[in-house]
């Protein structure tokens, strides 16, 4: 028998909670098939994008305690979203998410301060 909805959709922010105490592993083959068909005759460029992916997941292992659970959560459960996830995608959302707060803060700290003469 199937579980119910309900039962899948509460299932769902757990699984997403446990992805985000740590790095998420993901088959980046199927992102990067495309690659070879734009990279022309060479076909490097499967391998360059897994290459890319690699390093993006390095950069999430060094800096994946740096950014809030929250967004580690949310960024982890839009990539998986796909079938095709990406470290990449995964780093660029927890970047954008950092800087928005960053600039959101600076804003708020300026709105209402007298001009600098």
């Amino acid at each position: 028998m199937l579980p119910s909805l309900s039962a899948m959709l509460l299932a769902a922010p757990l699984t997403f909670v446990a992805a985000a105490n740590q790095v998420p592993t993901f088959d980046v083959h199927p992102t990067c098939q495309g690659a070879d068909a734009t990279a022309g005759a060479g076909g490097r460029g499967s391998d360059a994008c897994v290459k890319s992916e690699q390093s993006a997941r390095d950069d999430l292992v060094k800096q994946w305690a740096k950014f809030p659970e929250a967004d580690r959560t949310r960024c982890v459960g839009l990539a998986g979203m796909t079938h095709m996830p990406s470290y990449v995608q995964v780093l660029t959302c927890l970047e954008m998410a950092r800087d928005a707060r960053q600039l959101n803060t600076r804003e708020r700290g300026t709105v209402g301060s007298a001009p600098a003469r």
